[in-house]
């Protein structure tokens, strides 16, 4: 398994992806890797609502759907496109990422507390139960940003007020390892540095309260999902 460098990528946007050296003859199914990222940047936008980001249970972000590009730069480079729904509780994530020389392209899907990840080559997939998106769906938006500087806090890192970052207003979480800058429960900035190690991720682009294409949150039905205990 190649498993590294996706789970770089779970640590630092809560998502995961499979790389797996068994190759598939099939194209995966699942959303079109064609499409992303990017996809739907053309899309028409709502009106973003002021809504107060403190949501009723089941409605952990402040925002109910959005389409977020990354990009990554550091000890790992690349981008990818996160695609939610029904105020979080439905996310996607297509990533491509570089890390020690080795490209990863892939996909996680999490639906509930239910998490699925595939690379777009392979026909094998992982899925398990995630706690922390059990622990979201029964929080309202007030509850996470309780949630995050408790997490946080123990990364040795404090609230620290509010800063604009592509023209929102985010709380700042700061501290000798790093800072990050959350917009409405959505992770807008991350730079961490362990030691000579430095690590990146900045939204590029942020669409909010449009419509997102029921596809990206549909199951692949040719990829073989083998069970993992929850992580």
């Amino acid at each position: 398994m190649k498993a590294k460098p996706f789970f770089l990528v779970i640590l630092v946007a809560m998502a995961a992806f499979l790389m797996s050296e068994c190759r598939s003859r099939n194209k995966p199914g699942g959303p079109d890797p064609g499409a992303a990222p990017g996809a739907e940047t053309n899309q028409t936008m709502e009106d973003e609502t002021d809504e107060s980001f403190s949501g009723g249970r089941g409605k952990p972000l402040g925002v109910k759907s959005g389409i977020i590009e990354y990009a990554y730069s550091g000890d790992k480079t690349g981008k990818s496109t996160q695609y939610f729904d029904d105020y979080g509780m439905k996310s996607a994530v297509y990533a491509e990422i570089t890390a020690r020389g080795e490209t990863s392209r892939g996909w996680s899907l999490t639906i509930g507390e239910d998490q699925y990840m595939w690379d777009i080559n392979s026909s094998q997939g992982m899925k398990a139960k995630n706690p922390m998106a059990k622990m979201l769906m029964d929080t309202s938006g007030g509850d996470i940003m309780t949630i995050m500087a408790d997490m946080y806090g123990q990364m040795g890192m404090h609230q620290s007020g509010t800063e604009m970052f592509q023209g929102k207003e985010c709380a700042v979480f700061k501290g000798d390892i790093g800072k990050v800058l959350i917009w409405k429960g959505l992770m807008m900035m991350m730079e961490m540095k362990m030691g000579d190690i430095v690590s990146r991720q900045e939204v590029t682009s942020i669409k909010t309260n449009l419509h997102v294409d029921g596809k990206y949150f549909r199951v692949p039905d040719n990829i073989n999902f083998n069970e993992i205990p929850g992580f």
